[in-house]
């Protein structure tokens, strides 16, 4: 069957707005007959979603690939990959059938409350693109071409059902902040965990997880006030996370 499809997702910690996540998708293609090119446009989520597509990398499937083009538009939340094996070296030869991934999508969501994305084929006039592969038969003495549109169920993204690549703590946001800040950590494995807030003097200030988590992503919020119920003073604050032998800590402040 010639098909796109998703692979297994993957997080981790996002590099820009404090809270952000990595998320990679890798891109499967099946193909049954030898691929002479690919039209491949996508669209990731709606304008305005929390959601960017930060980078594509290429699988060594398609290294030798003369034409390898991955145009992004964040605003328009699309990717169009243009894919051409033997464009300008008649020596190499067409994609071979068969399977495996041709790229990573790797995206960074920077709304800490969505939930999932989807990833879907789409379609453009200026300039023209629709999801389409050329086949490629060499048994004749002048190659033909086919083209031909592979099979494609839309790609979902569920942020929780991702189980994380490793251990992470991420920036608390917003931080500053008054009066709560959610401060979200990643567990690739059940794990007993504890987090707790402290001053700038080393003294624990509020114990905010102290329990067995399951793997997977976890958000929790502090409000500002201590393991008594009162509210702490405008100032400095640390939070720690001890996860297994994971352990780490982040500055955050509190302003009134």
């Amino acid at each position: 069957m010639d098909a796109l499809s998703g692979g297994t997702p993957s997080l981790a910690a996002g590099t820009g707005t404090p809270g952000s996540r990595l998320v990679t998708v890798p891109l499967n293609m099946s193909n049954t007959q030898g691929l002479g090119a690919a039209d491949i446009p996508l669209r990731f989520a709606d304008p305005g979603a929390g959601v960017e597509l930060r980078e594509v990398k290429f699988s060594s499937r398609i290294d030798y690939f003369d034409v390898k083009i991955a145009n992004i538009d964040n605003e328009a939340k699309t990717l169009v990959m243009g894919l051409i094996p033997m464009a300008f070296d008649p020596s190499k030869r067409e994609l071979q059938a068969g399977s495996g991934a041709i790229a990573d999508l790797i995206f960074e969501v920077t709304d800490p409350n969505l939930e999932s994305f989807t990833i879907q084929t789409t379609s453009m006039d200026r300039p023209y693109h629709r999801l389409m592969w050329v086949f490629t038969d060499w048994s004749q003495k002048d190659p033909q071409l086919t083209p031909a549109t592979p099979e494609f169920d839309p790609i979902v993204v569920e942020l929780s059902r991702i189980v994380p690549a490793s251990y992470t703590l991420n920036q608390n946001y917003p931080n500053p902040f008054n009066p709560s800040t959610e401060i979200a950590f990643a567990l690739p494995s059940a794990s007993h965990v504890t987090l707790t807030v402290y001053n700038i003097l080393g003294q624990s200030v509020k114990t905010l997880v102290d329990g067995d988590l399951t793997e997977g992503s976890h958000q929790v919020t502090w409000d500002g006030t201590d393991n008594g119920g009162s509210i702490v003073s405008s100032g400095i604050y640390f939070y720690r996370i001890q996860a297994n032998n994971f352990v780490a800590t982040k500055k955050m402040t509190l302003l009134k």
